[in-house]
């Protein structure tokens, strides 16, 4: 029996292309997300934020499967504006979807991997989650705390035999910048930068075969998290340059 993976927000970007290329690999996909999916075994058109949706659903795909292998949590979007700017409804379902939906998929799946001492966890973060960017500070709380419970539940589950891994990405071509806040603002600052979904979902494989706790995506931004240090000793300097960027 193949392997059966879980990934959320598959319908699009990259969670669309971690469904192909895990089915591509022989892997039994769960696909799950608020737009239904077209790759996928098993296909949810659900909200990810509700948590009696996420156990429910993992519940369903125990009963028909027997097991779970791979959950990667990759559903999440961006509110973009300055803080005073933001709606707080927007920024509570971000908070809900970013950081509580993975907590709630974790939280159903790692009962059952644990009595196998069996499972990979791949969490989508991002490189903001360490360069906090300006218009997008809540978006950036939301990825700096999924970033540190990924690396918290790395060291507690390493004596069940259970991987945890981070996907740090920087821009990636996909429908981020969709959200009406970008439209209000007319502005999408990290097409330039991006990189393909592919790349990413190349590196969830490495994840699920290496074990890997941090993955960049691309491999330079491995850095950012040092150069941020530095960065703190010119903070005043290098958030204003950082700031008139976004503006």
């Amino acid at each position: 029996m193949s392997e059966i993976a879980i990934v959320t927000g598959a319908s699009k970007g990259i969670g669309r292309a971690v469904a192909k290329i895990l089915k591509a690999n022989n892997y039994t996909v769960i696909s799950i997300s608020r737009s239904r999916a077209d790759i996928g075994d098993l296909i949810y058109e659900a909200d990810v934020s509700d948590k009696s949706t996420v156990f429910k659903i993992v519940n369903e795909v125990l009963e028909k499967y027997g097991r779970i292998d791979v959950l990667v949590n990759n559903a999440g979007f961006g509110v973009y504006g300055s803080f005073l700017e933001t709606d707080l409804d927007e920024e509570e379902y971000m908070i809900r979807t970013n950081f509580l939906a993975p907590i709630y998929f974790m939280k159903a799946v790692l009962p059952h991997m644990v009595s196998r001492r069996k499972g990979n966890i791949i969490n989508i973060i991002s490189e903001a989650a360490y360069v906090s960017t300006p218009k997008l500070i809540v978006y950036s709380g939301t990825k700096a705390g999924l970033a540190s419970v990924t690396n918290g539940l790395w060291a507690e589950m390493k004596k069940y035999n259970i991987r945890v891994s981070g996907i740090y990405p920087g821009p990636v071509r996909t429908n981020f910048t969709s959200h009406p806040s970008f439209k209000r603002s007319n502005s999408d600052p990290f097409s330039k930068y991006a990189v393909e979904p592919e790349e990413v979902a190349n590196a969830v494989l490495k994840a699920i075969r290496t074990g890997k706790r941090e993955i960049y995506v691309p491999s330079k931004l491995k850095l950012d998290p040092y150069f941020l240090k530095l960065a703190n000793l010119f903070q005043n300097f290098t958030y204003d340059l950082i700031s008139k960027y976004f503006s």
